[in-house]
């Protein structure tokens, strides 16, 4: 295994087969309307097997980011934590790091945020697979220019974190940054 994590574009879909820790973002904007939201949601605790213990401290860490660098921090939104935590829990089941999960009840970023009830001006999505902890995690992110862009950007003013583990242990980590309408 390579020393660091692998770091993909979204087009590469290819660094997603490797077995090494690699990391996905998204930044999207739009003053589009939210979907209908989906009436059914899995159970994102079950889903998660501790979550709490990883996405505390990301939200944390996000905001000591975002701290250095002068900006405010961001709000926890319940909405968003279960979009992030739909996701990643998606991401585990099926095995797969993206941002559209073809297969998945909610392929689409946009989807995930419907079902979470969540209305949104703007959003952005990090993703990432393999890293062994919050912290280390974090400093994937940030080593990665367009996952520091989410972090730091002040076009969104909330945050959600998802984690989940794959049947082989694999984690998979979720942010989720928003902007209500």
């Amino acid at each position: 295994m390579p020393p660091g994590p692998l770091l993909a574009a979204v087009s590469d879909m290819s660094a997603c087969y490797r077995r090494t820790p690699i990391l996905w973002f998204l930044v999207l904007a739009s003053a589009c309307a939210t979907p209908a939201s989906p009436t059914e949601m899995p159970d994102s605790a079950a889903a998660a097997g501790g979550a709490s213990d990883v996405t505390t401290p990301i939200v944390q860490m996000t905001n000591a980011e975002r701290a250095n660098a002068g900006l405010p921090a961001l709000r926890t939104a319940s909405r968003l934590m279960e979009a992030a935590q739909l996701h990643a829990a998606q991401m585990a089941r099926l095995g797969r790091l993206e941002h559209v999960l073809s297969g998945a009840q909610y392929p689409r970023p946009e989807d995930r945020l419907a079902a979470a009830g969540y209305q949104w001006s703007s959003y952005a999505e990090n993703i990432a697979m393999g890293q062994t902890s919050a912290a280390a995690v974090m400093d994937s992110w940030m080593r990665s220019s367009g996952h520091r862009a989410n972090i730091l950007s002040t076009s969104n003013t909330e945050i959600g974190i998802g984690f989940a583990r794959d049947s082989a242990g694999r984690p998979y980590y979720v942010q989720v940054f928003g902007r209500p309408r």
